[in-house]
């Protein structure tokens, strides 16, 4: 079901334990918390796009990896320079974040 009419209806959102996650989707958060990950610098006009879309999610460090994640107070992108495709599953990912809360 999708997060919005999960919110609506009231449904709790499950995830997996880590142990019955997919073993790729790992590989991504452990390129995020990895210490020899290499840190983006991103456009002032996206970072401030970023803050402005989330005010309630505090992203106080950008990495380089596979793939678009956000976890904690970290944000994985696969450069600084996003494309079209990337840009739409940052902001999909945005979106999950806030039917979240």
């Amino acid at each position: 079901m999708h997060p919005r009419y999960a919110a609506i209806f009231g449904i709790e959102n499950l995830e997996l334990n880590r142990h019955y996650r997919p073993k790729n989707s790992d590989s991504s958060s452990d390129v995020s918390q990895s210490t020899a990950a290499e840190r983006l610098t991103l456009s002032e006009p996206l970072l401030s796009d970023i803050r402005l879309s989330v005010p309630s999610l505090t992203i106080n460090h950008v990495f380089k990896g596979a793939g678009i994640e956000l976890t904690d107070d970290k944000l994985t992108l696969p450069s600084s320079q996003l494309s079209a495709s990337d840009k739409r599953a940052l902001w999909a990912l945005m979106s999950t974040h806030l039917d979240k809360l």
